[in-house]
């Protein structure tokens, strides 16, 4: 007797779904903070979810991760203090750590359980926990922020969830006003900002909040298949000059991003055109 399918369902809205057909169960389980649930999927290969949202895959994951770190790695003149709020899946510090102008890259995690099950079924993600610039902290990353002294990092990239739970903060304007305190001369500020397309009322006032701090607030897109809508949105801030052409190139290896597309990531379609 053929056994039943097996289907994994991210209801992304009230009204939209995405399906995944799941080969097995790696892993589910509830830590301190969230349900932790491992998949490996027939299309996307192994998948991280957390409280039913798709966090990663094997497949799709270097769209996201390069988008969100190597604009600002590329845009920011001497970037040798980055710190990453979340991103426990490791993606983010592994984007940060192929430049050899980083000396030190701090990141803050809530969970620790994320980050032990990313190195367990997820290493080609997870792969940069031991190179010896990284420091990982299991601690509240807004408590961290505003526990930091001024002028401590040249990047802040954050790699959070979507701004619900105790991710609410990460969004907030007092979060980002600490953020600007701790950025030295040139620093920059980059954040994933949720689907222009389902989430267009939020971005607008998280885009009209961001103005209110920085002098320089940008937003690109990406597509990510596997996040809602398959359309992406990061926003960069500063209260620099950001340069027209990249202080160095992309590193080798990467997947998607190349500096050839850093001229074109600020050309917004015209429903976006008002976050230009």
């Amino acid at each position: 007797m053929k056994s039943p399918e097996l289907w994994f369902t991210e209801y992304q809205t009230r009204g939209l779904a995405l399906s995944f057909r799941v080969k097995r169960t790696l892993e589910h389980f509830k830590s301190k903070f969230q349900d932790i649930l491992v998949l490996e999927t027939e299309e996307f290969g192994r998948m991280l979810v957390l409280d039913g949202c798709v966090m990663t895959t094997e497949r799709d994951e270097f769209i996201y991760h390069e988008m969100l770190v190597h604009p600002s790695m590329m845009l920011h003149p001497s970037p040798r203090h980055v710190l990453i709020i979340g991103g426990g899946d490791g993606g983010a510090l592994r984007e940060v750590l192929r430049y050899k102008e980083v000396e030190k890259s701090i990141m803050v995690e809530l969970d620790e359980e994320v980050v032990r099950i990313s190195k367990q079924y997820l290493p080609s993600i997870a792969s940069a926990f031991d190179d010896p610039r990284a420091d990982v902290l299991f601690y509240d990353g807004a408590k961290f922020v505003r526990e930091c002294n001024d002028g401590s990092f040249d990047i802040v990239i954050v790699d959070s969830t979507d701004p619900v739970g105790s991710a609410e903060v990460l969004f907030s304007k007092e979060f980002y006003s600490e953020i600007k305190r701790i950025l030295r001369p040139n620093g920059i500020v980059v954040t994933q900002s949720e689907s222009p397309f389902l989430h267009f009322e939020f971005l607008k006032k998280f885009h009209s909040m961001l103005k209110s701090i920085f002098l320089k607030v940008k937003l690109y897109t990406a597509s990510v298949p596997t996040y809602p809508s398959g359309f992406w949105s990061f926003t960069i801030a500063t209260d620099s000059p950001l340069s027209k052409t990249p202080f160095r190139k992309e590193p080798d290896g990467l997947k998607f991003f190349n500096s050839k597309m850093l001229n074109h990531i600020f050309i917004l379609p015209n429903f976006l055109k008002d976050f230009e």
